[in-house]
């Protein structure tokens, strides 16, 4: 295994998710491409300029997220890329993940109930179904 694609977003369980690819990576060697999906909310208007607003607090808030992530993985000496990408993070990091290079998916999961699930979606659970490659979900 070389190269460990992690899905970050900033939570809690996101950053549990990074710091146990980062155990893995150390272990093995391993290089991590830590990725943050922008998902553009629906405009309600056709001028909508908050769309725009959103995608550059959102692309600020993956740099410094990478920043503070990355500078941890650094001190461990384990390689990392960042990529932000825009879309819907299940279908963005299976795409991604589809890439040869690319070796193992890992995400967390923010517990959700059955019904949270169904009504709201879960984008781990939408990885391990639409992923080419494995995915380790991180509780």
């Amino acid at each position: 295994m070389k190269k460990i694609l992690v899905g970050v977003d900033g939570s809690p369980e996101s950053r549990k998710a990074a710091e146990q690819s980062a155990d893995l990576a150390a272990a093995i060697g391993a290089e991590i491409v830590l990725a943050y999906v922008v998902s553009l909310p629906v405009p309600l208007t056709p001028d909508a300029p908050y769309v725009e607003q959103w995608d550059v607090a959102e692309r600020e808030h993956a740099r410094e997220l990478f920043e503070e992530i990355g500078a941890r993985f650094a001190k461990r000496g384990i390689p990392v890329q960042t990529v932000t990408l825009s879309g819907s993070p299940a279908d963005t990091l299976a795409n991604m993940a589809s890439q040869p290079d690319i070796d193992l998916v890992v995400v967390g999961h923010r517990g959700r109930g059955a019904i949270s699930r169904v009504l709201l979606g879960s984008v781990a659970d939408r990885l391990v179904q639409i992923s080419p490659k494995p995915v380790l979900v991180v509780r």
